[in-house]
This record gives structure tokens, sequence and C-alpha cells, in this order.
């Protein structure tokens, strides 16, 4: 539940909400920055069409990964 409440810090944070615009388009993370190039799954793919989240970051807020 903690990564939840993470998760929703960091999409309400500034600098994520500006990324947000430009992320699809140059294949960027939202929430981290970097590349969103290759995911593991096509669900994975489907979720970074949709958030702009990269499987890193997927992974560390969604299935508690580091």
């Amino acid at each position: 539940m903690y990564r939840i409440q993470e998760l929703i810090g960091a999409l309400s944070d500034k600098e994520v909400i500006l990324r947000s615009y430009a992320a699809k388009s140059s294949n960027t993370c939202k929430i981290c920055g970097e590349p969103s190039k290759s995911f593991r799954t096509t669900f994975s793919e489907f979720e970074y069409n949709i958030s702009s989240i990269c499987q890193a970051c997927q992974d560390y807020y969604y299935l508690n990964e580091e």
C-alpha cells in the first residue's frame, strides 16, 4: 500500500506533470525521465501507451520490485 501512496505523490509532482506532455513523443518515462524502449510483456507496453510509465517504474510501483 505504501508504494501506491508514493505513486500518487510522484504523479502529482510538477516536474512529472510537465514531462507527461513530451514522454510519449520522446519514448521516455514521465516519472523517471529515462528512455522507455523495451517491455517484458505486451501488457506492460500497453500500460506505457496509457500512462507513459516505463518498465522499471511499473515494476517498482505495481509489482514492488526494485
